[in-house]
């Protein structure tokens, strides 16, 4: 009944502003607002746990800043307050992705056999290789939208903030006769971040209920990665490079959502 009368008023107001411009576009803007927040969601925690797929160069291999992730976990912890259909919503996420190591030991192989010209490693080389996997803690806030459809409501929302990535470290030794090589990684970075998605929650029953969402976070991070060849009775030869790597991927999860 409210949004039969709200709507007859409308229409006869408009063409008393149609040729002002602006107070139409400021009518349609108030109308806008009445009915956002004739019905509103409740405020909500929710914590989920699901999987981060990462796309792009995060994704690739290769020799010029890929990241060699694969697909890894993630665990997300939210607050959602709500005026109306929109909310502020606050989230905190930590996730961990697989790293393609024979990969990346191959391309760091490769690379140094270019860096350092004239070495032939021989296939009885002693090799010692050691890695981590990719690691990233996300800090977020922004506006949601939540629109009601039957027992379900749909979010949509965008989030910005700070993200504390802690690449992969590694290090590679590769021996033979009197010489040896050898390539490590070192560093981490705090980098701005965002994130763009959408969710269904549907409020099972009481204070509880369930929540499904899907997002796009897109961030960078930056390294060091230092190449030494040592030769007997020869002086050492080195080069240090910096990485800067985008870390971008789509994060699919599932949990609990307690309302209050």
């Amino acid at each position: 009944m409210f949004l039969f009368t709200f709507n007859l008023i409308f229409v006869l107001i408009v063409p008393f502003y149609i040729n002002n411009m602006r107070k139409f576009i400021c009518l349609i803007f108030v109308s806008w607002l009445i009915m956002l927040s004739a019905s509103g969601q409740d405020n909500y925690l929710d914590m989920r746990m699901g999987a981060g797929i990462p796309v792009k160069d995060f994704a690739e291999n290769g020799p010029d800043d890929k990241g060699y992730a694969g697909s890894g976990f993630m665990m997300s912890f939210e607050g959602n307050m709500f005026l109306g259909k929109i909310g502020i919503v606050g989230s905190a996420t930590y996730g961990m992705n697989y790293l393609d190591d024979v990969a990346l030991r191959d391309d760091l192989t490769d690379h140094m056999k270019e860096e350092f010209s004239g070495i032939v490693i021989p296939p009885d080389a002693t090799v010692q290789y050691v890695t981590t996997q990719w690691n990233n803690v996300n800090l977020m806030a922004g506006p949601v939208l939540s629109i009601p459809l039957s027992v379900f409501q749909v979010e949509l929302r965008a989030l910005g903030g700070v993200s504390f990535v802690m690449p992969p470290e590694w290090q590679l030794d590769i021996s033979y006769d009197n010489s040896k090589l050898h390539a490590v990684s070192s560093g981490q970075s705090v980098k701005l971040a965002y994130l763009a998605g959408a969710g269904i929650l549907y409020h099972a029953s009481g204070k509880y209920g369930i929540r499904l969402g899907v997002d796009y976070i897109g961030t960078n991070t930056r390294f060091g990665v230092t190449y030494r060849y040592e030769e007997v009775n020869t002086t050492n030869s080195h080069a240090d490079v910096t990485m800067e790597i985008p870390v971008t991927m789509f994060q699919t999860t599932l949990g609990l959502a307690y309302y209050f």
